[in-house]
């Protein structure tokens, strides 16, 4: 005996599909989320106007948009076919069927306001007793792939060399032109010209010169347009050189990511197109996110510090972050800003190893600050005199100074085996002091019970999500070009990602 199946059969009530949807279903909290989020910026770019077809409501557009990236699906084409096809989705449209333009516009709507809504959602979070902004946040950057090709990358030091060879070639072809010339006098002041011209001056050098031989009744166009051709390429070349600024190379397609070695990419020892991509989490709900075109989380860390507090209204206790933030320039910002750095610096957990035979005053090779803050005392205990100062500025501007130390009393010393001094041949290190005092200062910050805590809290706050949003849910890859759209596209995942774990932890309560 079977049950009877009819695919024909007609209701005379027709069902609610709210029926089919369990009252747990993540699909209710996503809706309950976006109904209480602020969406005036986005309502406000659409047209007052009665005229025409009836735009659909943007909750709607916003609810299937993230009950997609909650479920892997990102692509306006898979949107689309999942709003036909999955009860969730169309119970969440009420039976309307949005095409993939009208989702992909809709994203592109919210791209200029994502990180406002973004901010709402983490005010929801806090109103929830989620998330406590007030206390530490924890941050760590990690890089994500661009769209654009890994092959196709202009790197500045090619652009450089052929931009020079190009210059040669305008400046040689301009003074064979000038020999066609009976004023002397003129000519040598055209080629003073073009040699440190513009192209655009070069040309104009080169239409004049080319009119002179006519006028001379000689053929000089085989030469001028050769002329012309370097012109082009110094053009090309020299706007590859400003889209890269101070990055080693730029991407044709997407200028806005940055060339960064990424462990993910499978290339190693190749630089390709990427994102750093810097979150800031507490209790694994990312708080703020930024991306940025420099492979250097230390470059970043203030900036995105200062965005933190914009966004959220509110200056945290401390912030926790590892080693590659561990330099002078952050320990000093955060100073400034009056915020404990529980940051540490490349060779801490060496220096807290139990092989380490230092004090907690030197560093790995047993180096200590001297009194008057100056200059270092060496392993044996010798003062280590001033030889030099090397200037040295950051991305940002801020200044790092080193200093050159060298030491009279190396021969015959017990620890010359082992010492960086002894090594080199004009018996120097360089070494930023200002940095030196950042890391003492931290080691006694650090070595505290409470930033212990907080430093083995950081392991299960952003690398896990990190670890979720690439290995199990496989975002690896931005699928849009320009830093506004990828900070659309990871804002909706971020905001999927924090609904996802307020759905896991209100059931891990009840």
């Amino acid at each position: 005996m079977f049950k009877s199946y009819c695919q024909q059969e007609q209701l005379i009530f027709p069902p609610n599909l709210g029926d089919f949807i369990p009252l747990d279903a993540p699909v209710r909290l996503v809706s309950s989320i976006v109904d209480q989020l602020d969406m005036e910026q986005v309502f406000a770019t659409y047209s007052s106007s009665a005229e025409g077809c009836p735009a659909y409501y943007p909750r709607m557009l916003m609810k299937l948009v993230l009950f997609g990236y909650l479920n892997n699906i990102f692509s306006s084409r898979n949107l689309e076919e999942s709003a036909r096809r999955d009860v969730h989705m169309v119970w969440l449209s009420s039976y309307q069927f949005p095409d993939h333009t009208t989702i992909n516009r809709f994203r592109n709507r919210c791209s200029p306001f994502i990180k406002d809504i973004f901010s709402d959602l983490v005010r929801l979070l806090v109103e929830r007793g989620e998330v406590t902004l007030s206390k530490e946040l924890y941050i760590d950057g990690s890089t994500i792939r661009s769209r654009a090709a890994r092959r196709r990358i202009k790197w500045r030091s090619r652009a450089e060399r052929f931009s020079a060879l190009a210059r040669e070639e305008i400046e040689r072809g301009v003074a064979d032109l000038c020999e066609q010339i009976d004023e002397a006098d003129n000519a040598e002041e055209l080629k003073r010209q073009c040699a440190d011209c513009s192209p655009e001056a070069a040309l104009d050098i080169v239409d004049e010169l080319e009119a002179r031989s006519a006028a001379k009744g000689r053929k000089a166009k085989g030469k001028a347009n050769t002329i012309r051709r370097a012109i082009g390429r110094k053009r090309a070349h020299d706007d590859t050189l400003e889209q890269c600024g101070d990055r080693c190379g730029v991407s044709p397609a997407d200028p806005d990511c940055g060339i960064m070695h990424a462990k993910e990419d499978g290339y190693e020892g190749f630089a390709t197109p990427n994102y750093n991509v810097q979150i800031a989490t507490t209790n694994q709900y990312v708080t703020n996110y930024g991306t940025y075109d420099t492979p250097s989380d230390k470059d970043t860390a203030l900036d995105f510090i200062d965005e933190c507090i914009q966004r959220n209204g509110v200056r945290p206790e401390a912030v926790v972050e590892d080693a590659g933030y561990g330099v002078e320039e952050v320990y000093s910002g955060l100073e400034q800003r009056h915020i404990e750095a529980v940051v540490k610096y490349p060779g801490y957990d060496r220096e807290t190893s139990p092989s380490n035979k230092w004090p907690s005053d030197c560093d790995l090779n047993g180096f200590r600050l001297s009194p008057c803050l100056t200059t270092l005392i060496c392993p044996a205990g010798h003062l280590m005199e001033v030889v030099g100062h090397e200037r040295r500025v950051t991305r940002s501007g801020f200044r790092n100074d080193s200093t050159k130390m060298t030491c009279r009393h190396c021969d015959g010393c017990p620890f010359n085996r082992g010492c960086p001094v002894y090594k080199r041949e004009d018996r120097s290190i360089h070494r930023g002091l200002g940095n030196f005092r950042q890391e003492r200062a931290a080691r006694e910050r650090l070595d505290k019970p409470e930033n212990q805590a907080r430093l083995k809290r950081r392991q299960l706050e952003p690398e896990p999500v990190f670890g979720q949003i690439k290995h199990n849910h496989g975002f690896t890859r931005f699928r849009h070009f320009g830093k506004a759209q990828v900070e659309m596209d990871l804002g909706f995942l971020l905001m999927a990602h924090n609904i996802r774990k307020l759905y896991k932890n209100s059931h891990k309560t009840a």
